[in-house]
């Protein structure tokens, strides 16, 4: 069963007409003069994103600015909003990276856990300390260690009491 495309899901924007473009650019405002956003003042989706509608198909706002400045957004990108103000459509705040990178840099539960240099005990998270998962989790050898030590301390516990009952 195929997949329906959501409005992030990188189609290409199809031509504008010079009607679609007055329609576009009247729903944005002026840069603020204190951060230079331009914020898009037309209906968003619900996680802030300007949303403009063009043949029938809803797309994101910052995808079309920056499409009309630069050119296709490459398939292997994402736009990220270096002002983090989702409602801004000024094309020299958005940037084209990867993915990850998109989510790194962001606020998010994997950006926290990727900025965090020590363990919840305090060991750095460096060095031979460090063990990365295959999935590409991190975790700090010591705790590991020790979580070891008291795994067979319990058992061996374990095994002399049902010999002695």
């Amino acid at each position: 069963m195929s997949k329906k495309l959501g409005p992030a899901a990188g189609r290409p924007i199809p031509e504008m007409t010079d009607a679609d473009l007055r329609r576009f650019w009247a729903k944005v405002e002026l840069p603020d003069p204190d951060t230079g956003c331009m914020n898009w003042l037309a209906g968003k989706f619900s996680n802030g994103y300007g949303q403009f509608r063009l043949g029938g198909s809803k797309y994101r706002a910052h995808r079309i600015s920056y499409t009309l400045a630069y050119g296709e957004i490459p398939a292997d990108k994402v736009l990220d909003h270096i002002c983090r103000n989702r409602a801004c459509v000024a094309p020299d705040h958005l940037e084209t990276v990867s993915q990850r990178e998109n989510v790194l840099r962001g606020e998010g539960l994997a950006a926290q856990q990727a900025a965090r240099t020590n363990c919840p005990k305090g060991h750095a998270y460096e060095g031979d300390n460090l063990y990365v998962d295959p999935r590409g989790r991190r975790h700090c050898r010591t705790c590991k260690r020790e979580r070891a030590r008291k795994y067979r301390r319990a058992k061996r516990i374990a095994k002399n009491v049902d010999l002695t009952a």
